[in-house]
């Protein structure tokens, strides 16, 4: 469960990041994800409906979350149990709520994923595209779809048949369908664009962070 929860999280950042920094070739009318910048950072809510072969309704939890080209991503679960999950160089880990940080993954394909990330935030685009094919469409005159089908060398080629993705300044909805019948739906909400330092509650969270 907590690995899937792992994937879940790094396709999500990889998914967000990636089509907030890159350059989606689309009709010249409809609305792009516009950049990050170094100095900026990504704060926003989302709800994850998983649907699972067998169950009638899907699971339901909600959270926040904050990307940052310099800090890393945090995945904060507030419903139905907290939780907290960060993806930064140093790896991921997740924090208790007394504050104590358990590191869940680390090593060279932990430093693969983050550096991935790192890249797609500083808008290298060629970094998503070596993991996926990707086509895109004008779904409306201001907002757009993407279809990201992994490569067969793609280190999420075995668990992800294909993400699609769709928006208009931010990304509004992801769905990855996996190998089985299950998909996971994601709709993020509430996002807005700050400028670095980060509020202290979140740049706590990170090791380099604010102190207590």
């Amino acid at each position: 469960m907590i690995r899937r929860l792992l994937v879940l999280i790094k396709l999500c950042a990889i998914v967000i990041v990636g089509l907030s920094a890159g350059q989606l070739a689309l009709h010249a009318e409809t609305v792009k994800p516009a950049p990050l910048d170094e100095n900026e950072y990504l704060h926003g809510t989302f709800e994850l409906a998983r649907h699972l072969d067998g169950f009638e309704k899907p699971l339901l939890s909600r959270g926040e979350f904050v990307i940052s080209p310099q800090n890393g991503l945090i995945w904060k679960t507030t419903f139905p149990f907290p939780g907290i999950t960060v993806l930064e160089d140093d790896g991921i880990f997740t924090i208790t709520p007394n504050g104590d940080r358990n590191a869940m993954a680390s090593g060279s394909e932990t430093l693969q994923f983050v550096s991935m990330i790192s890249s797609v935030l500083s808008g290298n685009w060629d970094t998503l595209q070596s993991q996926f094919d990707i086509t895109e469409n004008a779904a409306k005159s201001n907002t757009w779809e993407a279809i990201l089908t992994p490569n067969t060398s793609s280190v999420v080629a075995t668990q992800v048949n294909r993400i699609v993705a769709s928006g208009d300044i931010f990304v509004k909805t992801v769905t990855i369908e996996k190998p089985s019948s299950d998909q996971d739906v994601i709709t993020f909400d509430d996002q807005v664009v700050g400028m670095l330092p980060l509020p202290p509650e979140f740049a706590k969270l990170f090791t380099d962070g604010i102190p207590e």
